[in-house]
């Protein structure tokens, strides 16, 4: 894919963003820790089933039927996020899909567990 087409495919995301009310760069982030911190603490943040929000950049996304692991890293290290169609909703499951790529800084929140 040359370099316009790209470029064309991320503006063409950022309006589907706006238009859905969304701010694709807000001046503020709810981000409650650092990466390093929810490791480190995760066992007592998982366990006490705490909601922390985390921001960074996406560094790879794959998509397993309808589940999808996007992993991202901040300062502080790397972490992997876990959407799932059930829980988002068809909308909002579909919406990240068509309109987040690797490299977009993201913002999640959840509770923090281990997959197997």
């Amino acid at each position: 894919m040359a370099i316009n087409e790209i470029k064309k495919a991320r503006l063409q995301k950022l309006q589907a963003i706006k238009k859905a009310g969304e701010n694709p760069f807000p001046i503020k982030s709810k981000k409650t820790h650092r990466i390093d911190e929810v490791l480190s603490s995760f066992n007592i943040f998982s366990k006490e089933e705490t909601v922390v929000f985390l921001a960074g950049r996406m560094v790879s996304l794959r998509e397993h039927g309808g589940s999808t692991f996007a992993n991202f890293e901040d300062i502080s290290g790397r972490i992997q996020a876990y959407f799932k169609k059930d829980e988002l909703g068809e909308q909002k499951y579909q919406f990240f899909l068509d309109n987040f790529d690797i490299g977009d800084i993201v913002q999640v929140s959840g509770i923090l567990f281990e997959t197997k």
